[in-house]
């Protein structure tokens, strides 16, 4: 992972944190989206996405 791409998930985390605390489930939409595209080709990162999608879906509920 390049310092670039740490970076930005750096910055994702630190939104859906933002989201989370907020429980702002419909802010979440365009940082859950991004992860989802850069998690792709990654194991761990799907996983990650699959956990923090899940919390916003709790809140939705």
């Amino acid at each position: 992972m390049s310092n670039r791409e740490a970076k930005e998930l750096a910055f994702l985390r630190h939104r859906l944190r933002e989201h989370l605390l907020a429980q702002d489930a419909s802010g979440a939409a365009e940082p859950l989206l991004r992860l989802n595209e850069v998690a792709a080709g990654d194991q761990e990162l799907r996983a990650e996405y699959a956990r923090w999608a899940f919390r916003f879906e709790l809140l939705a509920a």
